[in-house]
């Protein structure tokens, strides 16, 4: 999701006409630093780590109780009943991930309209999408994203 809306940006960017002059200039960001240095995105990141562990010692616990299983046909209605299980706890993860994400990303984005509107700047984009010039804003906003919860 958020390399499409920042593919989104780089795009508008990129078909504006080069004669255009930004009033307040363009602001740029390195998203990933933004992620590797704010404290909300890296707790985030660690619950949902600890969900994924949680997932593995499902399956390291079911792989046990699978092999004290003597009969075929209670071994394969357990694999059936474990896999559905599995298939589930994957799935509920994978929506926590992606809603987990879309979280940090309105955080950040919302924290950096607010820069964009105090420094007075036509659009803030991708770092990847500025060959020269621009305003980097990444430190400030990684500034800023500390005191967010």
């Amino acid at each position: 999701m958020k390399k499409s809306i920042i593919a989104v940006l780089t795009a508008v960017a990129l078909m504006m006409p080069s004669t255009m002059a930004f009033a307040g200039g363009l602001g740029y960001v390195d998203y990933e630093e933004v992620i590797e240095n704010c404290s909300y995105a890296l707790n985030a990141k660690k619950q949902l780590d600890s969900k994924a562990l949680a997932i593995k010692q499902y399956m390291f616990d079911k792989e046990k109780e699978y092999e004290a299983i003597q009969s075929p046909v209670q071994k394969q209605n357990f694999q059936d009943k474990v896999t559905a299980e599995l298939k589930q706890k994957q799935n509920d993860f994978l929506r926590e991930q992606a809603k987990t994400e879309q979280q940090i990303f309105d955080k950040i984005r919302e924290v950096a309209k607010g820069i964009m509107v105090e420094q007075k700047l036509d659009a803030i984009i991708s770092d990847k999408a500025v060959f020269c010039g621009g305003v980097d804003i990444t430190k400030e906003l990684i500034q800023r994203m500390k005191g967010v919860q």
